[in-house]
């Protein structure tokens, strides 16, 4: 057994062979495979199912169904299965989240990646940055974070709403649990929600958020809530590190920095 888990929904075009190359992973996979071929992909997982569904509902009973197997590992990675890295990002970005020691943190996204928030994309020179948010697409969670957040989970079968509600439920008064990892960024390679919204066009997203606010009223968790708006509290480069107001106004600068560069960069895989 590795020291950390994977935990992947994957279909047919799955990208997670290319987490396993270039380098020896510290992580053990658990796929869970939507598709319709038997067996397909079992060859490369430490664990593996084949269920149809929707992404956040099967994790949660995946992750349910096996606490006692997940809850041995010391950090657990959930990403969307159109997410490009190799072994070596991986490994770096399960250190880099054990050594800060995180509760809750995601890898950044390269500048050719598909993306919904401009603050997520990776910034120059930049380890990490302590935030109040992470993306539904690609979270990590520390053994107890994802004990405590794990029955939500079930709560929002788009995942919406999500994002907006961990950092509420994550004991953090020092903000320096949440975090942004720049320096193992990730290539988001699809266009946001498309292939998850035609397999599952059930789904409502705004029905979804509604849900969860009447499930956790002592919150606000709209992302309009001045609160719940992107902020950096510190962070964390290469040659310095910045904190307070002047983590603030630079985060607000890389934001507006990086989503102009995306704009200009074209997306994956025309680059």
């Amino acid at each position: 057994m590795k020291r950390y888990l994977v935990i992947a929904r994957i279909g047919d075009n799955s990208l997670h062979p290319n987490w396993l190359e270039n380098g020896t992973p510290n992580f053990d996979l658990f796929l869970s495979y939507f598709g319709d071929t038997d067996d397909k992909f079992r060859d490369d997982a430490t664990y593996y199912e084949k269920v149809k569904g929707g992404k956040w509902p099967i994790v949660h009973q995946l992750i349910s169904n096996n606490w006692s197997l997940i809850s041995q590992y010391e950090a657990v990675w959930i990403p969307d299965d159109d997410i490009l890295a190799d072994a070596n990002t991986i490994n770096k970005m399960f250190s880099l989240f054990e050594g800060f020691d995180l509760a809750l943190a995601q890898p950044a996204l390269t500048m050719n990646s598909y993306f919904s928030h401009s603050s997520l994309l990776c910034q120059p020179d930049s380890v990490l940055r302590y935030s109040n948010f992470v993306e539904v697409m690609v979270p990590i969670f520390s053994k107890s974070a994802l004990e405590h957040l794990k029955q939500s989970m079930g709560q929002s079968p788009s995942g919406w709403g999500l994002d907006a509600l961990w950092p509420h439920l994550i004991d953090n008064p020092k903000h320096n649990k949440i975090a942004v990892i720049d320096a193992a960024a990730v290539i988001h390679t699809r266009p946001v929600g498309g292939e998850l919204y035609k397999l599952n066009p059930e789904l409502s997203p705004e029905k979804d958020a509604l849900h969860l606010q009447s499930l956790y009223p002592q919150f606000n968790i709209s992302r309009r809530h001045g609160p719940n708006k992107f902020k950096v509290y510190s962070q964390v480069s290469q040659s310095s590190t910045h904190s307070g107001r002047l983590a603030s106004i630079r985060g607000k600068l890389q934001r507006v920095i990086a989503k102009h560069k995306a704009k200009s960069r074209p997306k994956y895989p025309n680059n």
